[in-house]
């Protein structure tokens, strides 16, 4: 079934979508969600579920994994199912609240060396797509520029590429960054000479390639964002380049690029004298973080200090 065109049909139909409704009102993106909400409202037609309750058995049912599906896209799932069942619940109807999900288990990231990062932005730097065609070398300036925010900023995955053209200031060199993980708002400041790319780079945009578009990174498709996939299948392709991937055990992700920014700051305060306990919470509060427990995680979980 074709999920972007998809018209609701189960007995879930109108909770769904009031749901959706309400989540957009008090300013959520909810564009992962209602896709997964979609699946549910399939699910329920194809299972012929014909009275409006969620039930345990129907939780149970809807939270079987799939053949290769990791655990925490399964919880995901039940996450999403158990928000529609607390807004049912809210409206008076008997709904089963889900409670058990699986535990995301830690991973060691691979924490990329100063050598590593200048291969990989070279590679970045050198791409050139294979059809010459506006759209395509537009794309492949976007990946230069979107690489360097998420490393030189520590930014999270979606934050980079939810960003909007409303949220870059390129007066101050800033970047708002809203409804990151947790809820929390916060700007972060560009490095001067980022700060310049990324003039260039809008520049190109708007006098070049003509593109208007709300995102600051926008898709082939310049009213949508670019995708979770297209930045990780990207991402891989420029780290296979480069003459460092054959020898690595633990292949990095887009992710490593913030995890790398974290440790090589610490790292360059511990070198510099600068206390850890005055500078982070400054950090914690940069990354989004509840507090420097967390941004601390970072530096635990760099393999080269457990290697050495």
């Amino acid at each position: 079934m074709i999920i972007k065109d998809y018209q609701y049909q189960s007995c879930f139909a109108p909770y769904i979508q009031e749901l959706i409704k309400q989540k957009r009102l008090a300013g959520f993106l909810y564009v992962t969600e209602e896709y997964n909400l979609k699946h549910f409202d399939s699910f329920c037609t194809e299972h012929h579920v014909c009275l409006p309750v969620i039930t345990r058995e129907l939780c149970l049912e809807w939270g079987t994994p799939r053949n290769s599906e990791a655990k925490t896209t399964c919880s995901h799932r039940i996450s999403i199912l158990r928000q529609l069942s607390l807004y049912m619940q809210s409206q008076g109807l008997d709904s089963y609240i889900p409670t058990r999900f699986h535990k995301k288990s830690h991973v060691i990231a691979h924490v990329l060396s100063d050598e590593e990062i200048l291969s990989f932005f070279k590679e970045t730097d050198r791409y050139h797509p294979k059809l010459n065609a506006a759209v395509f070398i537009r794309l492949s300036v976007e990946h230069r520029v979107l690489f360097r925010v998420i490393y030189c900023c520590g930014l999270r995955i979606s934050e980079a590429r939810k960003l909007k053209q409303d949220d870059v200031d390129l007066e101050k060199g800033a970047l708002r960054i809203k409804q990151a993980k947790g809820r929390k708002d916060r700007m972060v400041y560009l490095p001067s000479d980022l700060m310049d790319l990324c003039r260039q780079y809008k520049t190109l945009l708007d006098s070049v390639y003509h593109v208007t578009s709300a995102w600051f990174f926008p898709a082939r498709n310049p009213e949508c964002m670019l995708s979770v996939g297209t930045i990780d299948m990207k991402f891989r392709q420029f780290w296979a380049a480069t003459p460092f991937a054959a020898d690595c055990d633990r292949a990095p992700t887009v992710h490593s690029l913030r995890h790398s920014f974290v440790v090589r700051r610490m790292n360059l305060w511990m070198e510099n004298g600068i206390s850890l306990s005055v500078m982070m919470p400054y950090l914690s509060r940069y990354l989004g973080h509840c507090s420097p427990d967390d941004t601390f995680y970072y530096y635990f979980f760099d393999d080269a200090l457990l290697t050495n």
